[in-house]
């Protein structure tokens, strides 16, 4: 390729004419220069544009977006040019107008003047910096600089994806290929081995297609063998990769000697160590398939680690996948956590116009790049941990270009790197020893592929191998272990003395190293922020700057016994952990820590639980009293996922400190709100921690209660064709059974479809004569004898009545407990007291119209998604979520109006009363019409009497409001 470009340079120089040879140039440039294939499948010329006359833009790709305006060779790129039009442009300002009149989405990411002699590279993402400028006799060194005008991110990412993905289905192939040797005898000590296998395999199998290995180095080394002596050779390879060259037999064979020392302790014999024999099945998979027929260059190690570790996990296996991060969702954490400020600062760097002192801020920027430590405490494949070292090694390596100008460095030997991020500022504790295997590996592969970009931008090779010694993801219960305090390895020792820069990779260094620590007391590890414990030299202290990750999504109903207890431990001696979800864990380990060194800042991905209901009373409320604050937030989005079966989780994304952000920002879907505050609810409101009541804060209100609990086990209740059956052989029976409504009958049924015996104000006696309500009471009074609960147990006596009776004497008002996620609004209706509510719906005692369009409005809803707690991800009401809402105070014609528009709901639904309320209200998109209608009009009634504009007034605005109402009404 340099020859290429060496050619095109020396064909060009001295040469160009916009008219005549414009075409040619950026054609020879893309196929010879960025070997596109087919560069007239890339590149459009003369497009026209409309000015005030019509214009054409010289050159356009629309793929990256990048404009170019072309000039011949003796036009001064920096100087006016006299325009058609009469006007004096620069060849950039000529091509701003152009830019400005195209449509939004065609409008370019990259602006490039050029007059054949040089190319001026204008970012309009920072359209006040100045543009970076390459000279064509310095292509050679300066082409990677270009490589933007080629390359897509979105396609990139959508092809590492597919690659990636692929890759993991075909180590499944392999893993299944060799469990079937094993012949179904397969211990867990042995599918751990299977494991590390597998792992040591997709390390060799990547090394040979990314430069690490010779090509095809490891297929040509397998293939050399029969099938019978394929495990030992597999073993003897182990042995090599990991033993120093000059530590090797010297009278090694040829095809072994040429593997490098790779180290790491990745092929380092293990107890237990087992290869099953191979079979032509394994063969096939492994160098058929995996090796020669697939290209393992292109993985991403962020994907693939997720992937692999969803493969070969047995757990996950058998679950057919777990929850993991998307990269889309991995920025969402940490491009607002620390990345976008990197680049901003970055950016700002690049416009100091002193060279001096911008080299000087450069140099200070990448050592506080290589400064900064992440910790993600539930780190699974790593990838929250490989994809930020990938992000910061991308802006390292912007930052060499800028230093370097794309020369070579002075004074390069092999001693020296101009890189200084590095793997050991990641750390991270998991629960599983294989994915802890699996991120270690992933992160080694970010790195060399990272070493070998560094290599196309100073023109050096850089020593990928061997592997650093490297054990900062630690096995481990994360809610048990420290998050602060991390192991020194025994083995090869790595610590790096504060004034000497001494780098202690294998045990040859230690006497320089003994002799380092001698002089200075204070001896780091890694780097100034890890410092050996002076009482525990085992043990570490690490000061972090940043904890990020996805702690697992389990409910509280859901934990274990284990987790139980883990919550016990982690919120002693508060009782709060036994209400919580799982997850809730990780931000109470996290404040703890952020209460000893102030400066950290945390975020996690989370379900969003977490800042619902009785969890942000629980979670948020000591969190506020201790002055921690939520810098940023992402509120509730859908879960996307790298696994072929996708999680359908509802996730936030928060992150809080000890340390108070001046703007804080709130996304919610696809906007980005600054903000003054956001509260536990995600809210740009004050803090309010909405708290169960028993009585409205409203003055006046109906009463509010959930519905009658029968505690029989299905005794007291009845279909329809036992009640036709009991009816027509005991006719008196007819009097004490009613119809039975609970949420799922009342939002699916158009019929009543249970009803239940109702022996309230009965003399019950009057019925003894009926030997099936007699087997029915006998066995009632039993089954709440034999009950854990004392309140059921105390009704033994009288089986023929509900454990409680709260059925209002008047019409009422029943609101579904659990509603669908999926519906604007809960549908509520009226219903007569001689139709019984289930304990699984609210009942409004005397409910008006009125209150029927107040709680029937978006205004109510959209409280209740913010204030009731989750069954999943659907709605959970409960009769606080009324008690807490803050009723308007309408003026007496607001108030009709909201009467009509509550009886126009009504109405609406009478037209289609052979549907269901679950036909009516399936989702937010498909209401019936006049349905719909009518709803608008009443949410319109209703924000009317709170005063809220019905115009750009979202339901974030709306809760917000809603909040300080309720802590005006509260604070009385």
């Amino acid at each position: 390729m340099s020859n290429k470009i060496k050619a095109f340079v020396e064909r060009w120089s001295g040469k160009g004419y916009e008219k005549g040879q414009s075409q040619i140039f950026w054609t020879e440039l893309l196929t010879d220069v960025l070997d596109v294939k087919t560069p007239s499948e890339m590149i459009s010329f003369e497009d026209q544009v409309k000015l005030d006359h019509t214009a054409f833009i010289d050159a356009y790709i629309h793929k990256t977006h990048v404009m170019i305006e072309q000039k011949s060779i003796e036009k001064d790129l920096n100087a006016p040019i006299k325009q058609s039009d009469g006007t004096m442009l620069t060849p950039f300002q000529q091509a701003k107008r152009y830019a400005s009149e195209l449509p939004y989405s065609q409008r370019p990411r990259w602006i490039i003047t050029c007059n054949f002699r040089s190319f001026y590279v204008y970012d309009m993402e920072q359209p006040q910096a100045e543009p970076f400028v390459i000279q064509l006799e310095n292509l050679e060194k300066e082409a990677h600089m270009l490589h933007f005008i080629v390359k897509d991110e979105d396609i990139m990412l959508k092809h590492e994806m597919e690659v990636s993905i692929k890759a993991g289905e075909m180590v499944g192939r392999i893993y299944d290929a060799f469990l079937r040797q094993f012949g179904g005898t397969e211990t867990s000590e042995d599918l751990h081995a299977l494991n590390v296998l597998c792992v040591r395999l997709v390390f060799c199998l990547y090394a040979e297609d990314a430069g690490i290995f010779e090509k095809d180095q490891f297929y040509h080394y397998l293939k050399s063998f029969s099938v019978e002596h394929l495990r030992m050779a597999l073993r003897d390879l182990f042995q090599v990769l990991d033993t120093p060259t000059e530590q090797r037999d010297r009278f090694l064979e040829a095809n072994l000697a040429a593997f490098p020392y790779v180290n790491g302790s990745l092929f380092r014999q293990q107890t237990g160590e087992v290869i099953p024999p191979f079979s032509q099945d394994v063969v096939d998979c492994l160098l058929n398939q995996a090796s020669l027929s697939f290209d393992w260059s292109d993985i991403s190690p962020t994907i693939f680690g997720a992937v692999f570790e969803s493969t070969l996990n047995p757990e996950t296996r058998r679950k057919g996948g777990m929850h993991y991060t998307s990269i889309e969702n991995i920025h969402k954490v940490i491009d607002p956590l620390f990345l976008d400020d990197l680049k901003e600062e970055f950016a700002k760097i690049r416009g100091v116009a002193v060279e001096k002192t911008r080299m000087a801020e450069l140099a200070k920027f990448q050592e506080k790049l290589a400064s900064l430590k992440f910790l993600d405490p539930a780190c699974g494949s790593g990838n929250f941990l490989t994809e930020t070292y990938l992000s910061l090694r991308r802006l390292e390596n912007q930052v060499i270009i800028e230093m370097t100008k794309g020369q070579t460095l002075l004074g390069f030997n092999d001693e020296f790197s101009p890189v200084k991020v590095s793997i050991y500022q990641f750390y991270g504790i998991e629960i599983n020893d294989f994915a802890v295997d699996v991120a270690t590996t992933a992160l080694w592969i970010a790195e060399s592929q990272m070493l070998q970009e560094t290599q196309k931008i100073i023109d050096r090779d850089l020593d990928i191998l061997p592997l650093k010694a490297y054990h900062n993801i630690k096995k481990g219960n994360a809610l048990r272990e420290s998050w602060s305090l991390w192991p020194v390895p025994q083995d090869i020792p790595t610590i790096i003395a504060k004034k000497a820069n001494l780098y202690i990779q294998t045990e040859a260094d230690l006497p320089r190293a003994d002799e380092a620590m001698a002089s200075y007391n204070e001896v780091n590890v890694i780097s100034q922020n890890v410092r050996i414990n002076p009482v525990q030299e085992q043990y570490v202290e690490v000061k972090f700057d940043y904890i990020m990750g996805n702690p697992p999504f389990v409910g509280q109903a859901m934990r274990t016994k284990e987790q139980a207890a883990d919550m016990q431990e982690v919120f002693a001696p508060s009782s709060a952990g036994g209400k919580l979800d799982y997850v809730a864990g990780w931000y109470k380990k996290a404040a703890d820590l952020m209460e000893l060194h102030n400066n950290i800042e945390t975020a996690f991905v989370s379900s969003n639980s977490i800042c619902q209901g009785e969890s942000v009373n629980l979670l948020w409320k000591p969190l506020s009293t201790s002055k921690f604050f939520i810098n940023f937030a992402h509120t509730s989005f859908k879960w996307t996922s790298e696994s072929e079966k996708k999680a359908a989780v509802i996730c936030v994304v928060v992150s809080f400190s000890k340390k108070e952000r001046k703007n804080k920002i709130l996304f919610m879907a696809e906007t980005k709100k600054e903000v003054i505050h956001i509260n536990g609810y995600l809210k740009d409101a004050p803090d309010v921690f909405v708290k169960n009541r028993s009585k409205s804060i409203n003055a006046g209100l109906s009463t509010v209660v959930q519905g009658s609990p029968p505690a029989d086990n299905g005794r007291l209740l009845l279909s329809v064709e036992e009640k036709d059956n009991l009816i027509a052989k005991y006719p008196e029976l007819n009097e004490v059974i009613k119809p039975f409504v609970g949420s799922r009958e009342f939002i699916n049924d158009t019929s009543y479809s249970r009803y239940c015996f109702w022996f309230v104000d009965v003399v019950p006696s009057k019925y003894a004569h009926i030997p099936e309500l007699i087997e029915r009471f006998n066995y009632i009074r039993e089954y709440r004898l034999a009950s854990p609960v004392d309140r059921i147990q105390k009704t033994a006596d009288k089986p023929y009545l509900f454990t409680q009776n709260r059925q209002p004497k008047t019409d009422y008002l029943i609101i579904p407990r659990v509603s669908s996620e999926r519906r604007k609004y809960i549908p509520i209706g009226f219903l007569s007291p001689d139709v019984i509510a289930s304990d699984s719906a609210v009942l409004v005692y005397n409910a008006s119209i009125y209150d029927f369009g107040m709680i029937c409005s978006n205004v109510h809803n959209a409280w209740m998604r913010a204030i009731a707690g989750r069954l999943k991800s659907d709605y959970r009401y409960a009769p606080s979520v009324f008690y807490n809402f803050p009723f308007p105070s309408p003026t007496d014609e607001q108030k009709v109006k909201i009467e009509q528009t509550a009886q126009a709901i009504l109405n609406a639904r009478a037209l289609y009363s052979e549907f269901s309320l679950a036909d009516m209200y399936g989702d937010k998109m498909y209401m019936y019409p006049e349905l719909l209608k009518a709803h608008q009009a009443n949410d319109r009634a209703v924000m009317a009497a709170y005063g809220f504009p019905t115009k750009d007034f979202t339901e974030s605005d709306c809760v917000a409001e809603l909040l300080r109402m309720y802590k005006k009404l509260t604070e009385k």
